[in-house]
This record gives structure tokens, sequence and C-alpha cells, in this order.
């Protein structure tokens, strides 16, 4: 079988027996349930509160999950490709402490390269000791991110690193607007945008993401095809921690600083976000459009908890919870097949 032929098996999913004999709203509510959940809370949020429904509000949910969403959207590469990637948002803090101690010695855009080449990095080390060291994602990864808190905390002292007034270019990543329409949209959601189209277009209409696809469906399958299983899976933790590191450089625009700290929570939204948005339009497996989908339903959740009044231990409950049952929506996609993964 050449790689043609692995990669055309890669764009095309069969149709299972299961789908097949399925009644049409069975099938209806597994392509468009998780889309139909996400507009109706947003329904309801709009009857809650009278000021959820508006541009600003969207603004806002939009600038507020950029960091996470590019977080899950790297992570996405990694579960498509069928591993664990713990050290997303240890990424992020590292990468936004090295933007941030490069900047004055650097510029902003030497700065912004040298951080988005460690983090590279970072990726490589990974896929590297996950492939030819024949070592578990998970524990690898978790190893990483113990690594990394302590790189963190040695460069830092545990401070924060602030960026000085004078670094307007590279301050205005993060905190300038646009005007567009006649409304102001903030740089750091175009930036958003930019990269998630990037991602996507990555995912669906190049041979990386067919090939990234083929070697998570069944890499032996791909290896006798003469796809290099090794070589995507290590792009696969490499682009991972890639996008992260510019959720880094773009949070330490935001906030003039770099924390040693504090992008732990990342990872728990990244996982919640991945495993919902694979079953957003029924594909049951991971993609960039339903991750984006997966965080922008988490925040705008989280915003409407807060118009509303909930507390912040209701929302946290949320999340674990929209972790749980994406999980089990996602298995529920997947019944047909053997469950042979236990770790």
């Amino acid at each position: 079988m050449t790689e043609t032929m692995a990669e055309d098996q890669a764009r095309t999913a069969p149709i299972t027996r299961a789908a097949a004999g399925e009644p049409l709203w069975i099938r209806l509510l597994r392509r468009w349930g998780t889309i139909a959940v996400i507009v109706l809370t947003g329904i309801g949020f709009s009857f809650a509160s009278e000021w959820f429904f508006s541009f600003s509000n969207f603004n806002n949910i939009l600038f507020s999950m950029i960091v996470s969403c590019l977080v899950s959207m790297g992570l996405t590469y990694v579960v498509i490709v069928g591993s664990f990637d713990l050290s997303v948002g240890l990424c992020v803090t590292t990468t936004s402490i090295i933007c941030a101690f490069m900047v004055p010695i650097l510029g902003p855009w030497l700065a912004i390269l040298v951080a988005l080449m460690f983090a590279l990095v970072i990726g490589l080390v990974n896929g590297v000791l996950v492939t030819y060291g024949r070592l578990s994602g998970i524990v690898v990864t978790l190893g990483m991110m113990f690594v990394l808190g302590g790189i963190n905390i040695y460069l830092t002292g545990g401070y924060q690193v602030a960026i000085g007034y004078e670094e307007t270019a590279f301050r205005y990543i993060g905190q300038g607007q646009v005007p567009l329409f006649g409304l102001k949209v903030a740089i750091p959601v175009i930036l958003l945008l930019i990269v998630f189209l990037a991602a996507h277009l990555l995912a669906t209409k190049t041979k990386v993401g067919h090939y990234i696809v083929a070697v998570g469906d069944n890499p032996m399958a791909a290896f006798y095809s003469g796809i290099k299983v090794y070589h995507w899976v290590i792009v696969a933790f490499m682009l991972s921690a890639f996008i992260a590191g510019i959720g880094g450089v773009i949070l330490t625009s935001i906030s003039s600083s770099a924390q040693p700290v504090g992008s732990a929570g990342y990872l728990l939204e990244a996982f919640a976000a991945v495993f919902l948005g694979a079953t957003v339009l029924g594909k049951g497996k991971p993609h960039i459009l339903g991750t984006l989908l997966g965080v922008f339903f988490i925040y705008m959740v989280n915003s409407g908890m807060n118009m509303v009044g909930f507390p912040y231990a209701a929302r946290q409950l949320f999340a674990g919870l929209v972790l749980i049952l994406a999980v089990g929506a996602n298995a529920m996609l997947n019944r047909e097949e053997i469950h042979l993964k236990f770790i």
C-alpha cells in the first residue's frame, strides 16, 4: 500500500455497521447534538442576563479564552496521534518567562523567535522520548512538567518578570485593538483566529495532518503503508509545544509580565475542550474546529455563570463534569470499536 492510499484512508472514515442501522434522529443527534447544546445554553444565559448576548461580552469571551484555546489546539494534535501531553500548561509559562527575559536584550521580534524555538525544543524532547525512548507519553510529559516547573522557579526566583513600559511594540501584540466594522477588536483575538485557520488547514488540507490522523487511527497500518510513524508523532508533540508557546508569548504581552506559576489550570481546560470538541459534528475523533468550539463553550458557560452569580466552586465543578461527560460521549460515538487502551 502506498502513502497516497494511506492518505486517502486517513481522509475518509468508514461507515460502521452501528451508524448504518441507526434511526435518522439518532444520526442527527450525533452530528448536531453538541452544537445544539452550545446554542441552547447561550440562549438560556441570554434570558438569564440581558448583558450576555452582546458584542462586548462575545469579545470578552474570545479575549479570555485566547491562551487556553491555543493550548487546546496544540494538544489536539497529540491526542489525534494517540498520546498525551501534560506539559502544555508549563510550556506556556516557560515560553512566557524566556520571552520576558529576552525582550530587553534582543528586542521583541527576536525574543519571540527565541521563545518559540525553545518551545519547539520542548516538544522535540517529548516526542523523541515517547518514540525512540519507548516511554509512555503520560510519564514523559509529567516528568517534563516538573522539569519545566523547576526551570521556571530557578530562572525567576519565584518572582514575576516585568516588561518595560518602553516596549510598546511588544505590548501592542497583547493590548492593541483595531477597528473592524465600526467596532474595536483586540489584536490577540485576531491572532487567535489566524492561528486557528492555520492549524485547521494544516490538519485537514495537508499531508502533515493526514499522516498524523493515519498514525493515530492505526500506527501499525500506517507503518506498513510507508508512513514514518515516529517522525509524525514527534511532529505532533512539536506542534503542541509550539502553539502553546504562541499562547505564552501572547500572555506575556497581555499582562506585561511573565509569571513563574499559574498556568496549571490550562491543562484541565485543554483536555475538556479536546474531548468535548471530539463530539462536535459527530466525528468521535479530536479535530481543531471541535476544539475551538469546545473552548468557546467552556468560557461561554463560565461567563454566563459569572453574570448570573454562580460561585467559583460551581464553575470548577462544571469544568470537571464537562471533561467526564465529553469523554463519555466520545466513547459512545466510538462504541463499535474494541476498547484496548487502558492508560
